[in-house]
């Protein structure tokens, strides 16, 4: 079995990816000895290469975790890394031109991502098609890693962004659902690195059952290269769990103080003797009796399967999702407009009609990622996906406040709509050194095309309501619905980068052109229309490392949202436009186990669309607004068994010229911060035990431009205990330990989202295998 193995690597290590430090004279590891303290097997593995002026490659993969062995008075860069890896699996094979290729000695294995099983994660799977780790990217990112979505209890998407430093969950949609902003403006999300419907045209964009979701990157700043169109202030990457070699299969079963009932099976492992190939299943169901505010509780289906294949120089991937979610009405507040407050009723009950009201999404999904390596400087990747949704929203949705009595103005249309979207992203990433520079440089091609069909409501239209006297009857819900309109969109966007590297400065060039072409239809005129537009994007970055542990980082980013629309003169109103120019430095500290990013940042708005006050079927372009602020979060575990997860972010709103209007940026809180601590501490060798602790909170936000209403600032405090014992996992939480009575940012009087009470989870986990 060693001599296939070995043969196998011989006749592919030079395919791996990857280079890592080249010294311009072979001659120096002659004149002078090797010395390496113990550390990071892949920076051991750099200084290595440093001192030695060869050429090493080595599979990420391979040494991913690893500690080296210390290292002192090696003569030869094969001495010095046979010292290093010692005791491992690892293997140094001869390369091209005089290099070292350092891989697994047994073989390159599909592993379980450091998302799910660390609180720090130095990668993201998006953010940079260059491959580079957070510490080395011109811009301030963030990972949510799923092991502190474990940890927090997390069962939903806007429980896991409580966390996410300068992102605002907006639950104040009257039409149902949830939606969120970045640095104040609103993203539709992407699923795996690739775009969903625009929230202009589709009520839900990214959503992914929790238990499917590895990690959620949140990419801070416009990122048109990426994403193309409608990443104006950044966004929020869904990246779903993948197989590993690892045999594993995880039970878990969740309830909570309304009635919860929710049961989770996690199965992965290799699917054949050399484990090149893997597979994952993920499966759940759950439903609760009810929520807080007493509508229906939340109801959830998932079926995850996935499927890899993964050996020296190629990793293929594909996983399909079907997923169905139901939720009941996010509870709110209404607020009087004689006192400014919100109305003394009883919220636990249903405000208007009901208990069976709320929002239901299906989804199918289905992606393909493959990475391969054509040669050792040259990779292809390959993405590809297909997304359909169905959304039904069945609520009553109030409006307007008309009065101080209670008469509020509602509907009981509902919505329906289904949605279908395909992607493809592929790119070809090339990488070599010319003397001590090195060059990375990609070229690629993306295609997003999605349609969207929607429902009009066949019954329930406006009419008043009073809430306190339940006057006069409500109709029931509308039901049917028939053809409304029709949109489908393209993008196709071509685009390069180039990373040139030399010493301790990297810089960064990239350039995206994009072609929009949106056709729609509209049922009730039987009349459609078609637009096209282009724009060409740019983005530059620069990163210097002041030493081992610190860098310092600019950058300039744009953003664009195409415009198709036109005044009341028939004149074509302006696309926006966002640059985002940011400066800042990140840290890392206690031998690289936690990472610090703090960055100031200026986000500047070309124009905005809003209604014409003379005619208001039509739109005029406003003056944009500005964000200043600064931007600070800390991830890692700086001593055994502790765990930190901190952000802060302030930001200074306003808009760029006076208005009649009013110059107040709406729904959008000043600060917004979280801190979230843990401790885990072993009792005996089956029992480990600890506590984890968070506290998240925002500042007031104004509900209109001329700030007469605001929603106050918010505080929460959650706790947690755990316990192991063997291949048992429990988890206890409180909510709002306080029980402190909290609003969420919105821009209506009578739609005011209101904050959960205290009430308990528990999570109980068992290991099969």
């Amino acid at each position: 079995m060693s001599n296939k193995i070995t043969s196998f690597l011989l006749s592919t290590a030079t395919m791996l990816a990857v280079p890592m430090v080249l010294a311009p004279q072979m001659v120096m590891a002659q004149e002078r000895t090797i010395s390496v303290p113990a550390m990071d097997m892949g920076e051991a593995l750099r200084q290595i290469a440093a001192q030695s002026g060869t050429k090493i490659e080595m599979d990420p993969d391979a040494v991913r975790g690893l500690t080296s062995l210390p290292v002192s008075g090696a003569r030869t860069a094969e001495e010095a890394i046979d010292r290093a890896t010692k005791d491992t699996t690892l293997l140094t094979m001869p390369g091209d031109n005089g290099s070292l290729v350092i891989v697994n000695g047994i073989i390159v294995l599909a592993r379980r991502d450091e998302a799910e099983t660390s609180i720090l994660v130095r990668s993201t799977s998006t953010s940079s098609r260059m491959g580079q780790s957070l510490r080395e990217q011109a811009r301030n990112n963030q990972v949510i890693s799923s092991r502190l979505m474990a940890e927090q209890q997390s069962q939903t998407l806007t429980d896991a962004l409580r966390s996410a430093g300068g992102v605002v969950v907006n639950n104040a949609t009257v039409q149902g659902g949830v939606s969120y902003s970045v640095r104040g403006y609103a993203s539709n999300g992407a699923v795996n690195g690739m775009s969903t419907p625009g929230s202009s045209t589709f009520a839900v964009g990214a959503t992914q059952p929790i238990a499917n979701i590895e990690r959620l990157e949140v990419l801070k700043g416009p990122d048109a290269i990426l994403l193309g169109g409608n990443s104006m202030g950044g966004t929020v990457n869904l990246v779903t769990k993948k197989p590993s070699a690892e045999a594993r299969i995880y039970g878990s079963a969740e309830t909570d103080r309304w009635g919860l009932a929710k049961g989770t099976v996690d199965a992965n492992g290799a699917l054949n003797e050399e484990q090149t190939i893997t597979a994952r299943v993920i499966g759940s169901a759950g439903k609760a009796d009810r929520n807080f505010g007493g509508y229906r509780g939340n109801e959830e289906y998932l079926l995850a399967p996935s499927l890899r294949y993964k050996s020296l120089g190629t990793d293929a991937l594909v996983s399909a999702t079907l997923s169905k979610q139901i939720a009941g009405v996010i509870p709110y507040a209404a607020l009087s407009p004689t006192t400014k407050q919100p109305f003394a009723v009883d919220y636990s009950k249903p405000l208007i009609g009901g208990k069976d009201q709320g929002i239901e999404i299906k989804t199918k999904q289905v992606d393909l990622d493959v990475t391969q390596e054509i040669t050792s400087w040259a990779t292809l990747i390959v993405k590809g996906q297909h997304q359909e949704a169905d959304l039904l929203i069945s609520q009553y949705s109030p409006f307007a406040v008309l009065a101080g009595d209670g008469t509020l103005l509602v509907s009981g249309s509902g919505v329906k709509q289904h949605a279908n979207s395909n992607t493809v992203d592929s790119f070809v990433r090339t990488h070599f050194t010319t003397g001590p520079v090195e060059h990375k440089f990609l070229a690629g091609f993306n295609y997003f095309a999605s349609d969207v069909a929607a429902g009009e409501p066949l019954s329930g239209g406006m009419a008043p309501y009073n809430f306190l006297t339940k006057k006069p009857t409500l109709p029931a819900l509308n039901k049917t619905y028939k053809p409304s309109f029709d949109l489908d969109s393209t993008q196709r966007g071509v685009y390069g980068q180039y990373l040139v590297s030399a010493w301790d400065l990297s810089l960064l060039a990239g350039v995206r052109r994009n072609k929009t072409r949106v056709s729609s239809f509209i049922y009730s005129r039987n009349s459609g229309q078609i637009n096209e537009g282009v724009a060409t994007v740019p983005n530059f970055g620069a990163v210097y490392n002041i030493n081992d542990h610190i860098s310092a980082f600019g950058t300039l980013a744009f953003g664009y949202q195409p415009t198709f629309s036109t005044n009341r003169l028939g004149e074509p109103l302006p696309d926006t436009r966002t640059r985002n120019s940011e400066v800042g430095l990140k840290l890392d500290l206690f031998d690289e186990k936690m990472l610090v990013n703090a960055s100031m940042f200026r986000l500047r708005q070309s124009n905005m669309l809003m209604n014409d006050p003379v005619a208001p079927r039509f739109q005029i372009a406003a003056p944009g607004q500005l964000g200043e602020g600064y931007d600070f979060n800390v991830t890692g575990e700086p001593l055994p068994g502790l765990s930190v997860v901190a952000t802060f972010t302030h930001t200074e709103y306003s808009y760029l010229t006076p208005s009649s209007f009013g110059n107040i940026v709406v729904a959008q809180p000043m600060n917004v911060y979280s801190l979230y601590s843990s401790y885990r501490h072993s009792i005996t060798d089956e029992m480990k035990a600890g506590l984890g602790a968070g506290v998240y909170g925002r500042s007031g936000a104004a509900m209109d431009r001329r700030n007469l209403n605001r929603v106050p600032s918010s505080v929460q405090v959650d706790v947690n205990a755990f316990l192991t014992y063997g291949d048992i996992d429990v988890n206890l939480g409180v909510r709002n330990l306080f029980n402190r009575r909290n609003y969420g940012p919105t821009v209506s009087t009578s739609y005011v989202p209101l904050g959960e009470p205290r009430y308990w989870r528990l999570t109980v986990g068992y290991r099969f295998l």
